[in-house]
């Protein structure tokens, strides 16, 4: 349910339509969808990828998106060092996460209203440790150094969305864990990067969204940060 929800959000927002009104339509034929076109991973898996009125292909995504979101959510729900409000938090963080980052990967727009959400929910997360400043410390070097860069290139390496990513990343993972998730993000942004011009013949000024990078340095920096920069700062 999760994943269908997060698919009809990633289609409609771009698009300028409600994503809580209104049933759901094939993108082709634009037939309105029946309940038993709507169930997770079993319609498609039943119409064989295809829309049952007009047979066009349905979009891989769909079924990528309800599969990852459903082990996420399983695995998050598995974690057993935090409390159950913890726990639906960070479902609701993994689930505008891949929200936002199919959105910028499929059209290069970062919806301000799903970070809104997101850092509402980091905000909410830190309620019992407000006095803490490193979640602002966080916040404000991602700020200024993916800011500072989207200045410099005028907008050409970086867009104005990812400033927002960074700011709520920062906020969510603190400092010092941000520089995990800026280097994260770079390392793999380069890495993905090369590669697509090698396998897809992309020119270097052909545009790559950069905020799903960000979301996985984030990710990384989430569970792992401590361990990352306690090992780094030891040396």
């Amino acid at each position: 349910m999760a994943g269908s929800v997060a698919n009809a959000v990633i289609d409609r927002l771009p698009r300028g339509e409600s994503w809580f009104r209104g049933r759901s339509k094939c993108d082709k034929c634009r037939h309105l969808l029946a309940i038993l076109d709507l169930v997770p991973i079993a319609s498609y898996a039943s119409l064989r990828g295809k829309c049952r009125y007009c047979h066009s292909p349905i979009p891989v995504r769909n079924l990528v998106v309800e599969i990852v979101l459903g082990i996420s959510l399983l695995l998050i729900g598995r974690i057993g060092h935090i409390g159950l409000i913890d726990q639906i938090v960070l479902m609701g963080i993994a689930w505008v996460t891949t929200v936002i980052f199919v959105m910028d990967q499929e059209t290069m727009l970062v919806s301000d209203a799903m970070v809104a959400i997101w850092a509402a929910l980091v905000i909410f997360s830190h309620l019992g440790d407000l006095g803490n400043l490193s979640y602002l410390w966080g916040m404000g070097v991602g700020v200024v150094i993916i800011g500072g860069i989207w200045l410099m290139s005028r907008g050409k390496a970086m867009g104005s969305g990812d400033i927002g990513i960074i700011g709520v990343i920062g906020l969510w993972v603190s400092w010092p864990n941000i520089l995990v998730a800026l280097w994260m993000a770079f390392v793999i942004g380069a890495v993905v990067s090369c590669w697509l011009l090698v396998v897809s013949k992309k020119s270097v000024k052909s545009m790559i969204a950069f905020g799903p990078y960000l979301i996985v340095g984030g990710w990384v920096a989430y569970f792992w940060g401590d361990m990352i920069t306690s090992w780094i700062f030891r040396y």
